[in-house]
């Protein structure tokens, strides 16, 4: 039994069909989306984010923030609304007008004269409005009471997160881990025979 990119083939399908089909039930079973929302990327107090979402503010911010991970973005758009709320209350709240300016403003110093031809939805601004938020929270007085308030919310809140995506820990998306039996394109890293590592993520995308 072969595997190519989550396509399940068997070179002696009539010996070993019911092994093949119960082990591509299992792994269809383990990237399924989360209960009872099909298509989210993740679900928070009862309010699905769909992968579409997901996946296009990737391809929205990717270029603007390299090394940025899917995981980052999830990370930040299921807690982002909880930040915000936060920022708000002290008077740090951040206007969609702000977030799209300071897209706008990293696009041009990491794309130059193509920043033109870069438009950005809502969700990529709103990875902008918690980045925002997060600075502004860093230089208030009460910088450590309000990490505080913010992770106490995200522990209190009902997050789900897609398998295919990783799993929340904590006030993070942790990546899902590579099965062994998944070789990557490229093949296997010549040093010890394992898998490069993901990218480092990133906590909240910021200009340079």
């Amino acid at each position: 039994m072969t595997v190519r990119r989550g396509t399940w083939t068997t070179r002696r399908a009539r010996t070993r069909g019911t092994v093949a089909l119960g082990a591509a039930l299992l792994v269809g079973g383990l990237l399924t989306a989360c209960s009872g929302h099909p298509g989210a990327a993740a679900v928070v107090d009862g309010e699905p984010l769909g992968t579409d979402v997901l996946t296009t503010a990737y391809e929205e911010l990717s270029p603007v923030f390299p090394g940025v991970t899917t995981a980052d973005l999830l990370t930040i758009l299921v807690t982002e609304p909880l930040l915000s709320d936060v920022a708000a209350e002290r008077g740090l709240g951040v206007s969609d007008e702000q977030a799209r300016t300071f897209l706008e403003e990293a696009a041009t110093q990491q794309l130059g004269e193509a920043a033109g031809d870069v438009r950005f939805g809502d969700a990529a601004v709103a990875v902008a409005r918690y980045s925002l938020a997060a600075q502004g929270l860093q230089g208030a007085q009460d910088a450590q009471a309000a990490a505080d308030e913010f992770r106490q919310r995200v522990l209190d809140a009902d997050i789900e997160v897609n398998p295919r995506f990783g799993t929340f820990e904590d006030t993070a998306v942790a990546p899902p881990a590579r099965p062994s039996w998944v070789v990557p394109e490229g093949g296997r890293t010549a040093e010890g025979g394992q898998d490069s590592p993901e990218g480092t993520p990133v906590p909240a995308p910021t200009a340079r």
